[in-house]
């Protein structure tokens, strides 16, 4: 089964010696840039594609025009797809052609075990490719959204870490002593007080202040104070 279909104008038959052919690399580059590009705009990365072979009995008058590419089914990018080229010169043809489109991402994924609450950074992840069509529900793509977040649980090494899997790593522990920040309109009071829960940035805490002994409740400031209301 031949791999392209021929639709031509002024193009001579299979069996005529034209005194200057199409090269057929040029048809296969053609196909294969307009692939990967169409491929990148949707945004996939590492693309790789096969042309089907053509007839090398195949002889085409030579395009005096740059030739031009086209999708035959515009919503589909990857997997075996069609795609035509035309020649508008002189002696006009347009062909069909054949293609394989395959897509590759990459993920972050652990370099190796790590235990729940441990503290991810950059030496923590690596970057692997994957297929473009794997199922990838919940799992963080970039890097930045990893490094300095904290394991909900023990994952092993290679594992694609999921939103679920992170959060803002604990600044401050039950039990542990902080500094309470209050007041406003340029004056600022600071006392001692003891956590009652855990928190990270962010979030809502109780703390009891051990000047008067009353429970109160403050916001986690990244330096680890809790500004109370």
């Amino acid at each position: 089964m031949l791999g392209w279909v021929l639709l031509a104008g002024a193009a001579p038959p299979l069996d005529a010696a034209p005194a200057r052919p199409q090269p057929l690399s040029d048809i296969v580059a053609v196909v294969e840039d307009a692939c990967r590009r169409e491929a990148g705009h949707r945004g996939y990365d590492t693309v790789s594609v096969t042309v089907r072979s053509l007839d090398r009995r195949l002889n085409l008058p030579q395009c005096s025009q740059a030739l031009v590419s086209f999708p035959v089914q515009a919503q589909q990018v990857l997997g075996a797809l069609s795609m035509g080229v035309r020649c508008g010169g002189a002696q006009p043809w347009t062909i069909y052609v054949r293609a394989d489109v395959q897509a590759r991402r990459m993920i972050p994924v652990l370099t190796g075990p790590l235990p729940g609450r441990s503290l991810i950074t950059a030496d923590d992840i690596e970057l692997v490719p994957v297929s473009a069509d794997a199922v990838l529900h919940g799992v963080v793509l970039e890097p930045q959204q990893i490094i300095g977040r904290e394991l909900t649980r023990s994952l092993d090494a290679g594992s694609p870490l999921k939103v679920s899997q992170l959060r803002l790593p604990k600044l401050v522990r039950r039990g542990n002593l902080v500094t309470l920040v209050s007041g406003g309109a340029g004056l600022e009071v600071r006392m001692q007080g003891k956590v009652l829960g855990d928190g990270a940035a962010g979030d809502v805490v109780k703390v009891a202040n051990l000047s008067s002994g009353q429970v109160v409740e403050g916001v986690v400031n990244p330096d680890g104070s809790i500004t109370v209301y």
